[in-house]
């Protein structure tokens, strides 16, 4: 049960991060989807991080930042200065990934809890070592929303808006879904206060991800 549902504390925070953590160890090779999920330490800020391969969605990469893209950064980059990790536990992120991982562009998705709305919050951003890939809005629907969902982010869909900001760890801008709505979606989600903290994170991953390129690998959604 949790005690501020449909927010939550620290700690049923830690909690749900700790049990993913576990149970992708446990389950993870059954699955092909996610690379790595571990707690991360960076920058004197803790989160955690789902990793995965950027999929081939486009044949071509998105051309360098246009100059209305980077007015847009600069628009947005004060976001996520409000937002920092609550995480206990530290792990190195790219300790867990594959010397071939290293070699090819993944998307990292970095999960915080909003210490104003007490809600997961989800950082994207996609590591590439040839740098094709700016954090612009373009890139975003070409290679990370499926197209079924771009009228959904586009208007402020059930999880709330997707736009740039700060990341909290390192101050780049990333892609950020604004927690507007998230405690009114997870409130609709459950009929009353049954769940874990580690089933709210699953369920919230279930509701946000698919938005943007992440959704919960049947082997880790069967194993409780």
């Amino acid at each position: 049960m949790l005690s501020a549902f449909p927010h939550l504390t620290d700690s049923e925070f830690d909690e749900a991060c700790v049990r993913l953590v576990q149970k992708f160890q446990q389950q993870g090779c059954k699955q092909d989807e996610w690379l790595s999920v571990e707690l991360v330490h960076q920058n004197e800020t803790k989160h955690l991080r789902i990793t995965k391969a950027l999929s081939d969605k486009q044949d071509t990469p998105v051309k360098a930042e246009s100059e209305s893209d980077i007015d847009e950064i600069e628009e947005h980059d004060q976001v996520g200065h409000e937002f920092v990790a609550c995480v206990r536990e530290s792990y190195s992120g790219q300790e867990a990934l594959s010397p071939s991982t290293k070699h090819q562009a993944i998307v990292l998705y970095d999960i915080v809890l909003s210490p104003t709305y007490r809600v997961p919050v989800l950082y994207i951003s996609i590591s590439d070592p040839q740098h094709r890939y700016p954090p612009t809005m373009a890139t975003l629907y070409e290679q990370l929303v499926p197209p079924d969902c771009v009228s959904q982010t586009h208007d402020v869909g059930v999880m709330g808006g997707i736009t740039i900001a700060d990341h909290p760890a390192t101050n780049s801008p990333v892609f950020f879904v604004h927690p507007c709505r998230t405690a009114e979606v997870m409130e609709a989600s459950v009929e009353k206060n049954t769940i874990t903290a580690a089933e709210y994170l699953m369920l919230w991953i279930g509701a946000l991800g698919k938005c943007v390129g992440l959704n919960v690998p049947l082997a880790l959604a069967r194993h409780e």
